[in-house]
């Protein structure tokens, strides 16, 4: 049974990602330009990171027009976000 979570942790382990996982919890589902402007990195490499956290199933994503929407679809990833915080809380 954990053996089947490593993948999943594997993913959401770098920083860039854990940092849209981040974003998108608090913002919910948010257009490339708006995750790219909180991320600090340039828009390739968001896109990249993003595409693998949805080839993942972790995010999902939708076009409206000339823009792309992504959010959490795989919720249980918020719990492993909690017990990252929580740890970094207590450090």
């Amino acid at each position: 049974m954990l053996e089947a979570a490593a993948p999943v942790i594997r993913t959401i382990a770098h920083p860039l990602r854990l940092r849209i996982l981040d974003y998108l919890d608090h913002q919910g589902a948010s257009n490339v330009s708006q995750i790219v402007a909180v991320c600090d990195a340039e828009q390739a490499v968001v896109s990249q990171q993003l595409r693998i956290l949805k080839d993942q199933g972790i995010l999902s994503n939708r076009r409206e027009g000339n823009f792309v929407f992504y959010e959490l679809k795989d919720r249980s990833v918020l719990f492993l976000l909690g017990c990252i915080r929580n740890h970094q809380c207590a450090v």
